[in-house]
């Protein structure tokens, strides 16, 4: 397979606000390869989802992101976030962590938050023409203000260079990108080996009210599907709050 990511274009910066933003607007200006990545040794206003924030210590954190131009239909848009998920994912188990995706899409080790994703899609005729993935890896910031956290540093003996964990990742990216083409469902299938909770009795909120719950599935439409008093329960992202 010849190799998408690299030796492709590699945009390091100092310091940004964000990474996607920059690579959004850099990607509307001018034409740019498929796997063009942007590395930010600092990012200052990184964005997650939701609106929430990510952002780094110099070069204590992994902030990147990457463009793809998969060309799937738009129907396919919440499998292309599980590839991203699971390359992710399988790049820390090249150090023997254990992560594992919390739906929609941060990476846990155990019930805390090392990784977090973010993708913007630009949609033209039912297909996803472009897609700027964002990709934050705690390795060894401050987060003693963070108690749902944890980075690499806490894990391993000895952290891994920026360099070494992009290049990991990308190539992880790169197998399950050919993957999401050729066997989508293989994809799916790996996802959901890694899913968070999955199979477990698992205590969540909707609006503030609690209740029980066991975690079926995520759907393709990117709905986690909840099994609740012998019945099937859909809830979309923002919707239903897990209790850890």
């Amino acid at each position: 397979m010849n190799r998408l990511f690299i030796p492709q274009k590699i945009i390091e910066l100092s310091s940004i606000d964000s990474t996607n933003s920059y690579l959004v607007n850099l990607s509307q200006n001018i034409e740019l390869d498929e796997g063009t990545i942007v590395i930010a040794y600092e990012q200052t206003k990184g964005k997650g989802q939701r609106k929430n924030s990510w952002s780094s210590e110099p070069s204590k954190s992994l902030c990147i992101s990457l463009l793809l131009r998969p060309r799937i239909n738009v129907s396919q848009q919440f499998l292309f976030n599980k590839f991203i998920s699971l390359s992710l994912c399988q790049a820390l188990a090249e150090y023997n962590i254990p992560a594992v995706i919390k739906w929609p899409n941060d990476i846990l080790i155990e019930t805390k938050k090392i990784a977090g994703i973010l993708i913007e899609n630009s949609i033209r005729s039912n297909e996803i023409e472009k897609s700027i993935v964002g990709i934050g890896v705690n390795i060894s910031n401050n987060i003693s203000h963070l108690p749902h956290a944890t980075t690499l540093k806490n894990h391993l003996k000895i952290t891994p260079s920026l360099n070494e964990l992009i290049k990991i990742i990308c190539v992880r990216i790169e197998v399950n990108y050919e993957l999401l083409k050729k066997n989508p469902s293989l994809v799916n299938k790996l996802y959901h080996n890694n899913l968070f909770k999955i199979g477990e009795l698992q205590k969540f909120s909707v609006n503030g009210e609690f209740f029980d719950g066991i975690i079926n599935s995520v759907n393709e439409k990117g709905q986690l599907v909840v099994e609740v008093n012998n019945g099937l329960n859909y809830y979309i992202m923002g919707e239903i709050k897990f209790i850890i």
